[in-house]
Order: C-alpha cells, then structure tokens, then sequence
C-alpha cells in the first residue's frame, strides 16, 4: 500500500512539473505588431553589386492557428508592412554619371504566408517561416527604368517566448528579396537580411 501511494504521490508531482513547464493553447488567431532592421542591403550600383543600402520595416501580422500537435503547429500569416529602402543609384546628366542615394517608401503585403512553431505547448518556441507578397513603391524603383509595382519573398526563424496573459515576444530573422520580376528596364534586386522583434497578442 506504502509503494501505492508513494507511486501516486510521485506521478502527481511529475505531473505537475511537466504542465509547469507547459503553457495553456492559446486561441487559434493572433496578431503582432513587428519591427526589423537590415543595415546593408546587397543590390546593384555604379560599378557592380555592393551591400550599400538599409532597409527598415514595420509590420502588423495576422495569424491563424492549427493545432496539429504536440511538437509542431502550423500558422497562416498575412502582413500589411511599411518599407523604407535606401539604396545607392546614380543620376545620368548627358554624358556625366554622377553617383547618388535614393531613399523609397512602400506599402508591403504579403498574404502567402505559412509559419511553423516547434514545440507548441512551451515557453520558448523555435520557429520557421517564409512568405510571399507585393511591395508597391510610392516612385520608381529604383528609377525611372524600374517600376512601382515589386514582389517580395522572404524566409527565415527564430524563438517565440509566450509570456503571460496570452501575450508573446518574437525575436527572428527574415532573408527578405525585392524584385520587379524582370518588368523594368532595370530590375537590380535587393536581398536584405532583416533582425526583427515582435509583439503578439493571442486570442482568448
């Protein structure tokens, strides 16, 4: 009886560890609001490729969430982000090239997008994703031989650490390309290698 009840108590206390270290499912939609900085951007200049531009973002992130297990959850994602690209570019004046900087606004939106979360039920969750949309410039970009209109692609990781009351802080990275899809006259591409922090609020 002794050995019964010694065997009780311990599982009850082995229980209870293992859900202390868990956290309750939150509900299946979530929304962060994110920032990122890549302080160089690898795109091409007088002279040939160079990483001289910064590209700097704001996001507001919807996702929903399945349940598909234990150790790995699937999300949808779509974003709606502010971009700010500075990048080198030159001005032609005759036969005089003369090298400048440009500084571009864009409204981003990526509403293809998939998220993958190991270990769900805990604390701290690694995660991986990509996720691809439109970058509509205010200008041509990234002149008058390019075009308003771009698409983006963009992969990456990182940890997602929920804290209490159905909040969550995400630190990640994102290898972020900018494109016209060879539209332009010019199509130089930006790749971006994008730190970025998040705050999501989960549903109840």
């Amino acid at each position: 009886m002794r050995r019964i009840i010694a065997s009780a108590v311990g599982l009850i206390l082995a229980s209870a560890i293992i859900v202390s270290a868990q956290v309750e499912p939150p509900g299946k939609d979530e929304l962060m609001v994110w920032g990122g900085l890549a302080p160089a951007v690898r795109t091409f200049a007088p002279g040939g490729r160079t990483w001289g531009g910064k590209l700097g973002i704001g996001a507001l992130r919807y996702s929903h969430r399945w349940n598909n297990s234990d150790w790995f959850n699937i999300k949808y994602t779509l974003d709606a982000s502010l971009i700010v690209l500075n990048y080198p570019d030159r001005a032609i004046t005759g036969t005089t090239v003369t090298p400048t900087r440009e500084t571009h606004v864009a409204i981003g939106l990526a509403p293809i997008g998939l998220q993958g979360n190991f270990r769900p039920r805990k604390k701290v969750q690694p995660f991986i994703g990509m996720h691809l949309g439109f970058v509509p410039f205010f200008q041509r970009t990234p002149n008058f031989t390019g075009k308003k209109l771009n698409f983006s692609t963009a992969g990456g990781g990182g940890i997602e650490y929920r804290l209490a009351n159905k909040k969550a802080i995400t630190f990640g990275y994102n290898f972020y390309h900018i494109s016209n899809a060879s539209r332009g006259i010019e199509n130089p591409g930006y790749d971006s290698h994008i730190f970025f922090v998040g705050y999501t609020f989960l549903s109840k």
